[in-house]
């Protein structure tokens, strides 16, 4: 019997076959293996979570700045049309600068083109600013001219209130509700 188990020797604590010892070194193994295992997994699952979470917060904060910017030029074209009837040399004059007295604020919107997150915000909501900045911007090109001052700039003035009100009508609302709607995810992310 001995024969038997001379290749086995190194099994062997003390002379003997010592299958107690390990079986229990085996036990130990596996155990560490499977609880490697499972904390890796818990730390992955964190790690994805906590990027979600970061994610959706950096979206967030994007969306809310874009809104309280895009509100805040939508005010002021609309201050621009009540006003324009009653200075429109502002408009026209070069001497008063009207392109600098008249300029949207758009360091939010710019800085969009940096981030990382923007492709992340709903397209329709990127479009519909876009197109704002764009048309408007086309509008107060007209108005600056000043050989057409008065037939063409009331027709451009038309036109800003028909995008300042499709603006505030269509866009805003929609910008509006998708960040209602990452504030209810972060809510349930930190809950």
């Amino acid at each position: 019997m001995r024969g038997l188990f001379a290749p086995f020797r190194f099994l062997s604590v003390s002379g003997q076959p010592n299958t107690e010892f390990w079986l229990t070194q085996c036990i130990i193994l596996a155990s560490t293996v499977l609880g490697v295992y499972l904390a890796s997994f818990a730390g992955f699952e964190i790690a994805v979570d906590f990027d979600r979470y970061q994610s959706t917060s950096d979206v967030y904060n994007l969306e809310r700045s874009l809104e309280a910017e895009f509100v805040d030029n939508i005010e002021k074209v609309e201050t621009w049309i009540a006003d324009y009837p009653e200075g429109p040399m502002t408009w026209h004059a070069a001497n008063l600068a009207p392109r600098e007295r008249h300029k949207l604020d758009d360091m939010v919107w710019e800085t969009m083109r940096y981030s990382q997150r923007t492709f992340e915000v709903d397209p329709a909501i990127i479009t519909g600013v876009r197109r704002f900045y764009s048309d408007i911007e086309a509008q107060m090109t007209i108005m600056f001219m000043q050989q057409n001052a008065n037939g063409m700039a009331k027709h451009a003035l038309k036109n800003m209130q028909e995008i300042a009100a499709t603006a505030r009508a269509d866009v805003l609302p929609l910008l509006q509700s998708e960040i209602q709607r990452l504030d209810g995810e972060l809510a349930k992310m930190t809950d």
